[in-house]
């Protein structure tokens, strides 16, 4: 006899029982994890999926403090319809960076799991590499030490200080000694951790256990006893490996003992993790961090992520247990703003923030002003125009579209496993004469469609998400959703063999990139006007400056009439700002010859920078225009030179009618 086992109905008999439960940035491990899974050829189950999470993935490079932390707001575009509209709070934190040699000592135990399963896949093998790259790092003020355990605890290397050559050389022959096998007892690796911290306890140390597991084992009493050492100012983080431990436990333990939470999908963020991202986890800036978001015009508040957090009113509340050095944090918070009475400058969020530093002294920051510009339209613009919220943004609607889709795939299981009760029924009514493929019914046959209309649906989000994710990369002129779209492009060939589709439609729907514009079709004029409009808010901001306009190009260099208008456009809008002086476009040529670059070069950022270094401009202006199958869309970006930093990235997406088609010739 034959069940409907199709590709999908195996995923949940093998893997009942991934779990993932954080709602802070300590998750940091499910984006990672997402991956992980997607690279095996799974959905990621929704519960796994954690937007914060995905959200504080990026290093949004947020500008580097003076004191221990800093903060910057952004909202998702620079303009806002006084018609009202959703909008995108983006709040950045970044805690103070420091060289590793100008850290406060540390004081580390390292808890490796090393049972049996840590043989799979060389997990042990990364270990191993990353403590070679951490043992070259580690100070002479600094003490180190060394447990394993399996079934049993056991330290391969006593708390020391590295004072010399031949205690760093011990230490990497601990490591090397160490061979997988066994169970997992969390207990007793985790409390010998905290005694060998204990052992060379100093208040003026970072006093820290780092937890390695891949597996799941004996915890009980494990996050009692990390609350009574994090009295004791002794801290733990964890960090997770495989498909099979216990992720919520994990999370929680590094939440009572006051640390963080990764997860290593491979070697390469292992070295990361215990070398240059070393710090990040384990050396603390600033502690009990309270913060407060008052909307100052009439908004309803949808969703937040980031932090512990409380709506009341037209505020929000966030807090934090520890801020790490050189860390950084992102808040998001998406709200509907209401109707405006007239257009303007107007101020509409302000956060304030009170931390203590490590030696318990309170601080305020604050309160830090967000102004956006209401303008009378009657939709938004297209698309997100601050550079951070873009990539915030972006990944919030990636994360919310991967729990949709899990929820749509996932939901199938009950119907499939309904069709196949139903099918057992008829084969025994029917006698073995049958083939049970053919074996059917109207309520069977409306069950396979409801499968079939979920695992469409899915598709149909998949896809339009990675049209959404590629556009982003575009604009941005940067690889950062590499991973992002590799994770679509694996759903779409899963949901694709779902619905029994050819590859070769399949693989038409990888390549497609064009977007459907998403407001009402505008004349050519409106659309370019409120491109230029979103571009110069923010130069308007500005202070004393020099602008350099590269001008608006299509990969070919291939001039038409709707790039002279752009570039018209670009040297009048930009020329009205009277705090900024442009760089002559013929000292732009000459540099361009000189350098043999063609102006489509510049649509690389690390180009455009450059070039302007060179022409002693602090803001670069360039453009691109990219022709569809029924689009053409047209990217502004206003680039800082020396910060490197994005900061405007307006779009506007045209049809191809008449108007336009006359325009590209």
């Amino acid at each position: 006899m034959k069940k409907m086992l199709s590709v999908f109905l195996p995923f949940f008999l093998v893997f009942p029982v991934l779990v993932w439960c954080a709602g802070e940035k300590e998750a940091a491990a499910s984006a990672t994890r997402g991956k992980y899974l997607a690279g095996q050829g799974i959905i990621i189950p929704p519960h796994e999926v954690h937007v914060d999470s995905y959200i504080a993935h990026i290093d949004y490079k947020y500008p580097e403090p003076d004191e221990a932390l800093g903060i910057t707001l952004y909202s998702g575009h620079y303009q806002i319809s006084t018609a009202g509209q959703e909008e995108v709070i983006q709040i950045g934190i970044q805690g103070k960076k420091l060289g590793f040699e100008n850290l406060p000592p540390l004081n580390l135990a390292f808890v490796i799991d090393k049972s049996g399963s840590m043989s799979a896949a060389d997990k042990m093998g990364w270990v191993k590499d990353a403590f070679d790259i951490f043992i070259e790092r580690v100070r002479d003020i600094d003490f180190v030490s060394l447990v394993v355990f399996d079934s049993n605890a056991k330290v391969v290397f006593p708390s020391t200080q590295i004072k010399t050559r031949d205690r760093r050389l011990s230490f990497k022959r601990a490591v090397e000694s160490i061979q997988p096998g066994g169970g997992t007892n969390l207990v007793a690796g985790l409390e010998l951790g905290y005694q060998q911290v204990l052992a060379n306890y100093r208040r003026e140390y970072t006093n820290r256990v780092l937890f390695l597991t891949d597996g799941v084992g004996e915890s009980k009493g494990i996050l009692d006893m990390a609350e009574t050492y994090k009295e004791m100012d002794i801290n733990v983080s964890t960090i997770g490996v495989g498909t099979d431990f216990d992720l919520e436990l994990m999370v929680e333990l590094s939440k009572r003992g006051g640390g963080s939470s990764r997860f290593i999908s491979d070697r390469e963020e292992m070295e990361e993790t215990f070398g240059s991202e070393l710090d990040r986890m384990v050396v603390p800036v600033a502690r009990n961090l309270e913060m407060s978001l008052e909307f100052l015009q009439p908004v309803d508040i949808l969703e937040t992520w980031g932090y512990k957090n409380r709506i009341a009113g037209n505020k929000i509340h966030y807090a934090q247990d520890t801020l790490h050095h050189s860390d950084y944090e992102t808040i998001l918070a998406h709200l509907r703003v209401s109707p405006q009475a007239a257009a303007g400058t107007k101020d509409l969020a302000r956060l304030t923030i009170d931390y203590e530093d490590l030696d318990g002294n309170k601080h305020r920051f604050g309160p830090h002003v967000l102004t956006v510009e209401f303008v009378d339209m009657e939709q938004p613009v297209a698309g997100f125009s601050s550079g951070m919220v873009l990539q915030s943004g972006t990944m919030m609607r990636f994360a919310q579209s991967l729990i949709t889709i899990g929820e749509l795939y996932y939901s199938c299981k009950e119907e499939i496993e309904q069709i196949n009760r139903k099918r057992d029924e008829l084969w025994k009514e029917s006698g073995s004469d049958v083939s049970y493929d053919d074996l059917t019914s109207l309520e069977i046959r409306r069950l396979e469609e409801s499968v079939a209309s979920k695992m469409q649906r899915a598709l149909d989000i998949t896809v339009e998400m990675k049209k959404e994710v590629t556009n982003t990369r575009l604009r941005l002129d940067n690889e950062g959703f590499d991973d992002e779209i590799e994770i679509l492009s694996r759903y779409i060939d899963i949901l694709g063999q779902e619905l029994q589709w050819e590859q070769p439609r399949v693989a038409s729907l990888k390549s497609d990139i064009e977007i459907t514009p998403t407001v009402r079709q505008r004349s050519v004029q409106d659309h370019l006007s409120n491109l230029f409009r979103e571009m110069t808010i923010d130069l308007k901001l500005k202070e004393k400056g020099v602008v350099a306009i590269s001008g608006f190009t299509t990969k070919t260099d291939r001039s038409s009439a709707l790039i002279d208008l752009l570039n018209e456009m670009a040297v009048v809008e930009i020329g009205r700002i009277d705090t900024l002086t442009l760089v002559e476009r013929d000292k732009l040529d000459s540099l361009l010859a000189e350098q043999e670059l063609a102006l489509s070069d510049l649509m690389d950022t690390e180009q455009a920078i450059e070039v302007g270094k060179f022409l002693a401009a602090n803001y670069i202006v360039t453009g691109s225009v990219i022709e569809m199958a029924a689009t053409v869309v047209i990217f502004g970006r206003v680039i800082n030179v020396e910060t490197g930093e994005v900061e405007s990235v307006a779009q506007v997406i045209l049809l191809k009618d008449r108007d336009v088609n006359k325009l590209l010739m």
